[in-house]
């Protein structure tokens, strides 16, 4: 019931997330709000699924590459403030900044604790 659950939810979760970064005007912080949102559905897929599922699902080095484009974008949106789309730049980066963070902390936190998975209600 709560693994149906999860999945209906996690990809409703992650398109509320895609919907704030698209939507929203730049230059409210909206890149972050929305890499919360989709690192909720992670945690949500982590919480029910388990810590080895969850990496499976999202493995560290995507979590890494998410880490460092981010980075680079908002890098690049805030140092060249005269390019058209520099805020929208610096919001997806701190999407992907925000959300590959997001992914590491649960795998690390997740691969030591338990989950639902682990026992069986």
């Amino acid at each position: 019931m709560i693994s149906a659950t999860a999945r209906l939810y996690a990809p409703l979760i992650v398109l509320f997330a895609l919907n704030l970064l698209a939507g929203a005007p730049s230059g409210s912080g909206v890149g972050f709000v929305a890499g919360l949102a989709a690192g909720l559905a992670l945690m949500l897929h982590a919480l029910v699924f388990g810590a080895t599922a969850s990496a499976r699902a999202f493995p560290p080095w995507v979590s890494r590459v998410f880490v460092a484009l981010g980075l680079v974008a908002a890098s690049v949106g805030a140092g060249v403030p005269g390019l058209v789309f520099a805020p929208r730049i610096v919001e997806a980066g701190a999407f992907l900044l925000t959300l590959g963070a997001c992914a590491l902390v649960i795998v690390a936190l997740f691969g030591r604790a338990p989950t639902l998975r682990d026992g069986e209600w």
